[in-house]
């Protein structure tokens, strides 16, 4: 017989999760300093919009999907230009493709954010108007005969950057500006890469040193994205064209 081994076998090895995660914030960071290469502000805007959607398709679980789009409701209503909404890629149809940004019916969607070049009050405050114009929206689910009802989650809303207008506290800062908005303005979570993350939850903000400022933000939107379930089956019946009820893609607010 052969010897029994003892202790830790050699053949499994250690992962730092958190140095993983700093040098892909590292790359983050350089990908977002190359994007003010464009002289042009909208441009710029694509180009840091386009790294945070391939990051956070890239770092959540399959069953979610972040894109540029529309939100809109089985009434007709649709919300404003929302720069990432994460939505269900299983159960959601993407409605009225209008150049390369989709149409999403609101019952699919579990979060949206805003995002921008340099964090400012100003930018603080249309996220959470962007955010309150997603909440307005009607969500009817389509309820399965055979399946208990389910409540319907709250949509997270959020805003992300590469930095910060502020020289002083950034805790301080944010602290005086998130916990002045109304619930329906509320933003959940954020992330400034070279600052700081945060998360709202039951009326705690809480933030994240510095150099963890993108793993606590994915970790943190990864588990509120799981304590919110599965989105419900959109009830496409709801959305088929009637004379009462048209919808005009050419009604969104940009």
């Amino acid at each position: 017989m052969g010897k029994a081994t003892t202790g830790q076998s050699k053949e499994f090895s250690r992962i730092d999760l958190r140095q993983v995660f700093v040098r892909v914030q590292q790359q983050m960071l350089a990908n977002l300093d190359a994007s003010h290469v464009f002289s042009h502000p909208t441009s710029c805007g694509a180009a840091t919009e386009r790294h945070w959607i391939d990051f956070l398709n890239r770092y959540l679980p399959e069953r979610y999907r972040a894109t540029s789009a529309f939100i809109i409701d089985s009434t007709g209503r649709c919300s404003r230009q929302i720069d990432i909404a994460i939505y269900d890629r299983f159960y959601s149809p993407l409605l009225f493709h209008h150049t390369e940004e989709p149409y999403i019916p609101v019952e699919s969607v579990y979060a949206v954010f805003e995002v921008k070049q340099t964090l400012t009050s100003k930018w603080i405050k249309d996220a959470a108007a962007k955010a309150a114009s997603v909440r307005a929206l009607v969500r009817k689910p389509f309820r399965l005969p055979s399946a208990p009802e389910k409540s319907l989650q709250p949509i997270l809303a959020g805003i992300l950057s590469h930095d910060s207008i502020w020289a002083g506290p950034f805790e301080s800062r944010m602290r005086h500006q998130l916990l002045r908005l109304s619930p329906d303005q509320q933003l959940d979570l954020g992330c400034s890469l070279r600052q700081s993350s945060f998360e709202l939850t039951n009326g705690e903000l809480n933030f994240s040193p510095p150099e963890e400022s993108l793993i606590y933000f994915i970790l943190s939107l990864t588990h509120r994205l799981q304590l919110q379930g599965t989105a419900p089956p959109v009830d496409l019946s709801l959305y088929a064209p009637r004379q009462h009820n048209p919808f005009d893609p050419s009604t969104c607010n940009l």
